[in-house]
């Protein structure tokens, strides 16, 4: 069965014979003068008595139409609204209405933004607001007004004294676990040794050169935990002269907590000079020559420089020990040089 648009129309009270024939006009519909303002009122009832044009309905804030037959009235009284059907307004009621006029449904605008507002929607105001809150919050714990991180506990004095008494453990700690550099002193009874096969003495060009090993005693009684050493370099001088004349590294070892222990550290002689005029070759020439008969040798000075690289310290301790009236623990053949 085909659609007769023609056919019976379901009364509703929003619904115009001629609405599908106009065009719709926003503006109008919204000034309260369109079509379907003059045939509803505004609670949404058909008036019949508005198709003979004796009227129009205005909106109200209640909901209820106004019959004016002024067409350009832009507001009428209260106590002319026409009730919806099955109701009646109470003389009470009345009175109340009547004392107010009905304005036209408008919509009413907010109020001016103000610079402050929208400087504070910038991201510049939000950084500043923000900034402005943690200051606030640095003064209330510095006058002990609130606690860190929303603790309120955590006050400036608590965390103060947590503070105070954490380093005072910090430093006990490490008082006990930081090791401490060992003495060195040079072993008395016999300083040094020499390897004999590797013995050489020159006098063109003037030098001299062989491999030995410091005898040292070590006191490693000042630490309370074990001292690992990494490298402890050697360095020997000639005191007299200040000339360094042998060098020698004791390499990776570890010396007990508490302990006194000999450490021999082996070291390379070697010194080279323009010629038999200089001190330093002399001194060791006439210190370990060959002993003839009504001859006395002379003695050796030696200072001993050490550089200590320990696991535990940032720094590199370093010590020295000296040691004179030395006899060479070698002699030289008649005819050596």
């Amino acid at each position: 069965m085909a659609y007769n648009s023609n056919h019976h129309q379901p009364y509703t009270p929003y619904y115009s014979h001629n609405e599908g024939l106009e065009e719709f006009d926003v503006r109008a519909d919204f000034d309260v003068k369109g079509p379907r303002w003059s045939e509803v009122h505004g609670n949404g009832l058909y008036n019949p008595g508005m198709g003979t044009g004796g009227g129009n309905v205005r909106s109200s804030t209640t909901g209820l139409g106004v019959l004016r037959g002024d067409r350009n009235s832009s507001y009428g009284p209260v106590s002319e609204h026409i009730p919806p059907l099955g109701h009646t307004y109470s003389q009470d009621t009345r009175k109340s209405l009547a004392s107010r006029e009905e304005l036209v449904s408008v919509p009413v605008l907010g109020p001016e933004w103000k610079k402050t507002e929208l400087h504070d929607l910038s991201r510049r105001g939000k950084s500043g607001i923000k900034a402005e809150k943690r200051k606030r919050a640095w003064l209330e714990w510095t006058r002990d007004q609130r606690g860190l991180c929303g603790v309120r506990w955590l006050t400036r004095k608590v965390i103060v004294g947590a503070a105070f008494l954490f380093c005072v453990a910090l430093g006990v700690t490490l008082y006990f676990v930081i090791p401490r550099a060992p003495n060195f002193e040079f072993y008395d009874e016999q300083p040094f040794t020499v390897d004999n096969n590797t013995i050489s003495f020159s006098r063109t060009p003037t030098n001299f050169s062989f491999s030995g090993n410091l005898n040292l005693w070590a006191d490693a009684s000042s630490s309370y935990v074990p001292v690992h050493f990494t490298h402890l370099e050697a360095s020997l001088y000639d005191e007299a002269t200040n000339k360094k004349i042998a060098t020698g590294d004791w390499g990776n070892h570890v010396m007990q907590h508490k302990a006194e222990q000999a450490v021999i550290l082996p070291v390379t002689f070697a010194y080279s000079a323009i010629n038999t005029s200089d001190t330093t070759w002399n001194d060791w020439y006439n210190a370990c020559g060959h002993i003839w008969p009504g001859t006395t040798r002379s003695d050796l000075k030696l200072k001993l420089l050490l550089k200590m690289s320990i696991v535990g310290l940032t720094k590199k301790p370093q010590t020295s020990a000296l040691i004179s009236g030395i006899a060479c623990p070698f002699e030289l053949s008649a005819d050596s040089v």
